[in-house]
């Protein structure tokens, strides 16, 4: 449970930091670079960096909150009690 909030904590501040261009925009493009060579995917433009860092972070908050809440629910389900 505490690694939940923790991991939440994480990428809010994170994406607090970039949204307020506290994290310098470089960093973030290298960063945003890498991760999208890695998968083979177009690298956005300097001008998007910050939109797509946020968006990244925001599917990665709902992707595992999904697989946390896909896991609650079929524990309650096969529970044969």
């Amino acid at each position: 449970m505490v690694s939940i909030v923790v991991f939440h904590i994480l990428l809010l501040l994170l994406g607090l930091g970039i949204a307020s261009r506290a994290i310098p925009t470089q960093l973030v493009s290298n960063m945003l670079g890498y991760l999208h060579k890695t998968i083979g995917i177009t690298t956005p433009s300097a001008q998007q960096v910050r939109m797509v860092a946020l968006i990244w972070i925001g599917s990665t908050v709902i992707i595992v909150d999904g697989c946390i809440l896909l896991l609650l629910f079929i524990a309650s389900v096969s529970n044969s009690g």
